[in-house]
C-alpha cells in the first residue's frame, strides 16, 4: 500500500481499490497499553478487516517479516470464490488475507 497522506494524528494508505485510515490511539489510553511478545490475540471484537492478497503464502512469508503471523496452510479455508486465512499483527489484532480462489 502507499502512503498517501500522514499528519500527527492519522495516516492514509491507499491500494487502487482498497484505502485504510490509521488513526493514532490518545496518550492517556495509550499509556495504559501493554504489548506483549508474543502478542495477546484480541479475537473479542466486534470487526475484522479483511484484506485482498494475490497469494495468502506471500503475505504469511511479509506479515512474519513485518512482525505479525498468518495462520499456517492448514488453517485456510474457502468460501465464495475465496480461500482465506486469519492472522495477526506485532499489537495482537486480528485480520484476514483473501485470496481469490478462480
Amino acid at each position: 500500500m502507499s502512503e498517501v497522506h500522514k499528519d500527527k494524528d492519522h495516516i492514509v494508505l491507499d491500494e487502487a481499490v482498497f484505502q485504510i485510515v490509521i488513526h493514532g490511539i490518545p496518550k492517556k489510553i495509550a499509556e495504559t497499553i501493554e504489548i506483549t511478545i508474543p502478542p495477546e490475540i484480541r479475537e473479542e471484537t466486534p470487526i475484522k478487516i479483511c484484506l485482498p492478497v494475490s497469494s495468502i503464502e506471500n503475505a504469511r512469508i511479509r506479515a512474519s517479516v513485518l512482525g505479525g503471523r498468518i495462520g499456517r496452510k492448514g488453517k485456510e479455508w474457502s468460501a465464495r470464490g475465496f480461500r482465506a486465512c486469519d492472522g495477526y499483527d506485532p499489537e495482537g489484532n486480528v485480520f484476514q488475507v483473501r485470496e481469490s480462489a478462480a
